[in-house]
């Protein structure tokens, strides 16, 4: 019987930190706060910046954001999607909220697909737009899907699956080529007959499983169409998984970062950050230090890197490249130089001699649209990293973010640099959301194998310190054995005496070693089988199989309970 309930998240006290841990179980969501408090936390944010704790300008650019982020993906889903496009995709801005979540375009598990899910019910609930954002400038890492394979095994003179994982190449680059950002990973690259080898793949190995049915298998000729009319994977795999949303009642829009950041308003966002750069710096900088020490962090580059100043250059947390044809798409870091007069340089590199991408912005901000526009014409790309992402997308659009686990937890941060540099009293909520759903894969174990494990792993503990209670007292020469070895513990000798006494405790362990060896083997025995117990439910109950590799029906309906028992009340 399936379970359905929220996984409670632990807060950890001594240091503030928010700890989300996202269930292992089957069918499980976690959701912090509850999201049916969401009209709450939607009302304090909306009054949050309407309030005079606010910069001014910040207000009039949020108001400029979001109405361009409507209208881009309004026009960016009507372009594929206009027949199925409901109310929710047409609602004026002055008389919405506005809904935000967002990700790679990768072929993510369940749990972060349930974002998805839980956006548009919120919406639904609220009267809402949902909006999903299409992170579509972070190198594409994910081209290969972890798949679940069986064959068969024998023991103990019975027959049963041995599962193991197989790890499938997704064809969305050439071998020659380097990874690239998701939006310049071009589909042209990618032939019809290398697909049908990746779903041959696949389907093989989730039949092996048992498992007949999948997305991928159901949904090929839409994957194949997707693919055929778009330019590249970002497009084709986020266009893939929204029609099927919107074929099952999920009413999001959706938009890609890059196509937000050719609008005016993330220009003037760009243009205060670089104006005001040294603050930034500073701020930036500070905020990362405090949280590393808060957390005892000691990776340098966790949770971001620190960023640099040389040769009268500053670094921003920004990322520029160029984009034409069919050339790499190289991100670098962005460096800003002032200019004399009246203008900002910002650069790929704080060495003018190593330059390759410069670009001017005027300090009169009333200039800067055009010169923004003519920027993204030339091919020049301009893109916020990690932290900034959101910010932007918190600060200047959203009346609510739903995050995942990961920017969850680090959005800590992003708060901090967010009171800070931005000047904003508190900074807005969000809700932070993710689930576990298995793969339907047939399960041998009647019990808790991690229970077994652990009783295992105490009695290999105690055969090594205390072997003498596995002595079989029903045995003569053992009950004796038993006995001399209490004697001898019950007479330890005073400091500086022991070494006889130590000589006979040694002689007797290694009696007693050679007097246990049937249960000695038999826990080791058992130690070994259930570590292979262990490895097989790991691949049954592993929570990161890609959504494609579910049946359709199956994995909706189990996403859309969840949303709802997320909006409900919270046990």
């Amino acid at each position: 019987m399936a379970v359905w309930s929220a996984h409670s998240v632990s807060i950890v006290a001594r240091n503030g930190q928010r700890s989300f841990k996202v269930p292992k179980e089957n069918n499980r969501f976690l959701c912090w706060p509850s999201a049916n408090e969401s009209q709450v936390l939607i009302d304090g944010n909306r009054a949050l910046f309407a309030g005079a704790g606010t910069p001014r300008w910040i207000a009039h650019l949020r108001h400029q954001a979001r109405g361009e982020a409507i209208r881009v993906a309004s026009k960016y889903t009507s372009e594929y999607a206009a027949s199925r496009m409901n109310a929710n995709a047409r609602v004026e801005l002055e008389r919405s909220q506005l809904i935000l979540g967002g990700h790679q375009p990768e072929l993510f598990h369940p749990g972060v697909w349930f974002k998805n899910f839980l956006l548009a019910k919120i919406g639904q609930q609220t009267g809402s737009t949902s909006l999903h954002v299409i992170i579509d400038h972070d190198t594409a890492r994910s081209d290969s899907l972890r798949v679940p394979s069986s064959s068969d095994a024998t023991s103990n003179g019975q027959s049963h699956r041995q599962y193991f994982q197989k790890s499938v190449p997704l064809p969305i680059r050439l071998d020659s080529q380097s990874r690239m950002s998701w939006h310049a990973t071009r589909t042209r690259f990618s032939s019809s007959e290398a697909w049908q080898e990746t779903k041959r793949q696949i389907t093989e190995s989730l039949a092996s499983c048992g498992l007949e049915a999948s997305i991928l298998a159901e949904r090929s000729r839409l994957l194949e169409t997707c693919i055929r009319d778009c330019a590249n994977f970002s497009d084709a795999f986020s266009r893939f998984r929204h029609l099927i949303e919107l074929d099952n009642g999920i009413c999001n829009l959706e938009v890609p970062l890059g196509q937000l950041c050719q609008e005016p308003a993330f220009g003037v966002f760009v243009h205060h950050c670089a104006r005001n750069a040294e603050d930034l710096w500073l701020s930036y900088n500070e905020c990362r230090t405090a949280y590393r020490e808060r957390h005892g962090i000691r990776n340098p580059v966790q949770p971001v890197i620190e960023l640099q100043r040389e040769r009268h250059c500053i670094e921003l947390p920004f990322w520029i490249y160029r984009e034409g044809g069919e050339t790499l798409v190289d991100r670098q870091r962005l460096w800003i130089a002032r200019a004399g007069g009246e203008s900002l340089i910002l650069c790929n590199h704080a060495n003018p001699d190593r330059r390759t991408i410069t670009v001017e912005l005027p300090l009169d901000e009333s200039k800067l649209t055009s010169v923004w526009q003519d920027i993204g014409d030339s091919g020049v790309c301009i893109r916020p990293r990690a932290l900034m992402t959101t910010m932007y997308l918190r600060c200047f659009l959203a009346d609510l973010f739903v995050h995942g686990i990961g920017g969850g937890t680090y959005d800590e941060l992003t708060d901090a640099i967010i009171a800070r540099w931005l000047g904003i009293q508190q900074a807005p909520v969000y809700l932070t959301s993710s689930a576990s759903l298995h793969l339907p894969l047939e399960d041998r174990s009647e019990d808790s194998v991690e229970e077994d494990w652990s009783e295992n792993l105490r009695e290999l503990q105690l055969i090594r310190s205390a072997p003498e209670r596995y002595l079989d007292r029903s045995l003569e020469p053992c009950r004796r054995l038993f006995e001399e070895h209490a004697k001898l513990l019950s007479t330890i000798p005073q400091r500086g005496n022991k070494r006889p006494w130590h000589q006979q405790m040694v002689q007797i362990k290694h009696r007693i070693e050679d007097a246990i060896i049937a249960p000695k083997r038999l826990a080791f025995s058992n130690h070994e089988r259930l570590l292979r117990e262990r490895q097989q439910d790991k691949i049954r109950k592993s929570r990161e199989y890609s959504f494609v590799l579910f049946e359709e029906q199956d994995v909706v309906a189990r996403l859309s309970r969840l949303a709802d028992e997320a909006m409900g009340p919270q046990i």
